[in-house]
Parts: structure tokens; C-alpha cells; sequence
């Protein structure tokens, strides 16, 4: 990859809007595409618990960087998209609206799910 080759980061949250920050700071001056299934900004997930869910804040306080960071940076938000598909050999990733973008590097940053337990016991309160 090049300085100047599009850069593409799957997955909103703050590890995603993280990393498309840093790339500018570092110098990185191509294409940067953040892809993500929300459609608000990347936020933090524990202030939303901690603070706006309770009344204490509002929603912008939990929001990685407000929206006129990522138009200064040149930050490109694809919100209410999800990458269905990737082609490492053509270097794509297609997204489910039926669009693709072609990538120099791609950052998989989709976090995690928790998963039930299916054990005895799993059922109890506590």
C-alpha cells in the first residue's frame, strides 16, 4: 500500500473512528472510508450506559469525534451500510446496498457479540 491508495475501515464503533483519526494524524493522505451499520456517528458504548441512557448526557457526548472532524479530515462515514463481502485478490469490499470499494488496506474492526451460555445452570438469576 501507499501513502495515497484508499484505505477502508469495516466495522463504526470506536476502535473503526479510532484508527481513521490516527491514519491522518500519521501522515496518511489517500482515500479513508469508514463503513458502519449505525446511523448515527461512531460513540463509545459505555457512556451510553453510564450517562445517556440515564438522562445525564446527551448523545453527542458519547460520539467518538463530532461530524465536522470527519468532513475536515476528509473522513468518509458510509453509515447504514454493512460490508456483506470480501475479494482479498481484487481487493474489495462489497457492501450490501450493492456497491463495492476497492481498497489498498482494509481494518476489520467489527467488535464482538456476546454469546449465551447453553450449560446447565445458565438460566439462574446471577
Amino acid at each position: 500500500m501507499n501513502q495515497h491508495d484508499p484505505v477502508v475501515i469495516v466495522g463504526g464503533g470506536l476502535a473503526g473512528a479510532t484508527a481513521a483519526f490516527a491514519l491522518r494524524e500519521r501522515g496518511v493522505e489517500g482515500r479513508i472510508v469508514l463503513v458502519s451499520e449505525e446511523p448515527q456517528l461512531p460513540y463509545e458504548r459505555p457512556p451510553l450506559s453510564k450517562a445517556y441512557l440515564r438522562g445525564e448526557e446527551p448523545i453527542e457526548k458519547a460520539f467518538v469525534k463530532p461530524a465536522d472532524e470527519y468532513e475536515r479530515l476528509g473522513i468518509e462515514l458510509l453509515r447504514e451500510r454493512r460490508a456483506v463481502q470480501l475479494d482479498p485478490v481484487a481487493r474489495r469490499v462489497n457492501l450490501d446496498d450493492g456497491s463495492d470499494l476497492p481498497y489498498g488496506a482494509l481494518l476489520l474492526a467489527t467488535g464482538s457479540a456476546p454469546r449465551a451460555l447453553t450449560l446447565a445452570g445458565s438460566d439462574l438469576d446471577g
